[in-house]
């Protein structure tokens, strides 16, 4: 069973990525469980579109060296 710490990780992955499908099965569990977990990720979502309706979105674009500190963060949280 996943933890909030673990839940809240994956649930911020699953926003940009394809979980796999037991990490996907857990987090909906926990989801099903834990009130506070199902709130953030609700506003996770509406974050993100929110975000995706603003005017500066469509001229955001990260510069390289953001994307790779980016990319060496992800890899190096990953979670187990």
């Amino acid at each position: 069973m996943l933890n909030c710490k673990q839940a809240s990780q994956l649930a911020s992955r699953a926003m940009d990525e394809r979980l796999p499908f037991w990490k996907n099965a857990s987090l909906k569990l926990h989801l099903l469980l834990c009130r506070s977990c199902s709130k953030f990720t609700q506003q996770l979502i509406f974050l993100r579109k929110a975000s995706r309706n603003s005017k500066d979105f469509q001229n955001f674009q990260l510069s390289d060296k953001a994307k790779q500190r980016i990319s060496k963060t992800l890899n190096d949280k990953q979670i187990p």
